[in-house]
């Protein structure tokens, strides 16, 4: 017997929206504007991070005068002044996937490090937004990625325990904290930031292939 599944919880970026490369490329900007490089860093560092878990990490590398506060407080104005085109981005499959689990009944969460205003962009971007029955940001938590709590919310949000929820991320940090929260994790396979996803339960290639495994594994079941 296979395992059912009652709820699937999306990681944004990097799932539905190809935005970590852009994210990656900003920071480095932002940064070397005050002489910080991030080049000493190993780059999945960054990817499925909120920008809170990193300053400690760049600051140690570093030798500066400025402190985090600062740091902070110029990067979100950089931010705003630098938006990302979020529409040219958003995964041309998300919605079909979204409508076939939506079509199959089940419960539909977002878990996402990124702040609540930008992944009301990215849905509003991609007419996402009425598939979820669940958003949650990192934000809400004192930790983040790659701590459990975001996951382990989520499902009690939907009503769930973590054990019959399926969590689609690509980052090690996400993987992670799906895995420690207890939901089975696939992940989108990585080719690009030479990440470790090793501690998947399975990876996939394509978003579309979520659908196409998953009818495989109820057929089974």
């Amino acid at each position: 017997m296979t395992q059912e599944y009652k709820g699937i919880i999306f990681d944004m970026d990097g799932v539905l929206v190809d935005s970590e490369e852009f994210y990656y490329q900003r920071r480095k900007a932002f940064l070397k504007e005050y002489d910080l490089s991030i080049e000493q860093i190993p780059l999945p560092l960054f990817i499925g991070a909120d920008m809170r878990s990193l300053w400690e990490t760049i600051l140690e590398v570093n030798d500066t005068i400025y402190d985090e506060a600062f740091l902070n407080e110029k990067y979100h104005q950089y931010k705003a002044e630098h938006p990302i085109d979020y529409s040219q981005l958003i995964d041309p499959d998300a919605k079909r996937v979204l409508q076939f689990f939506k079509r199959k009944g089940y419960r539909i969460g977002l878990a996402s490090s990124s702040t609540l205003d930008v992944i009301q962009e990215v849905l509003k971007e991609g007419q996402l937004t009425s598939y979820f029955d669940v958003v949650v940001s990192g934000t809400q938590f004192k930790k983040s990625k790659p701590a459990p709590e975001i996951y382990e919310y989520t499902a009690e949000e939907l009503g769930l325990d973590p054990k019959n929820c399926l969590a689609i991320e690509d980052s090690e940090k996400g993987i992670r904290s799906a895995r420690d929260a207890g939901t089975t994790v696939w992940a989108i396979k990585d080719t690009r930031f030479g990440m470790d996803q090793q501690l998947a339960d399975q990876k996939i290639d394509t978003l579309s292939d979520v659908c196409k495994k998953l009818q495989k594994t109820e057929k089974i079941g």
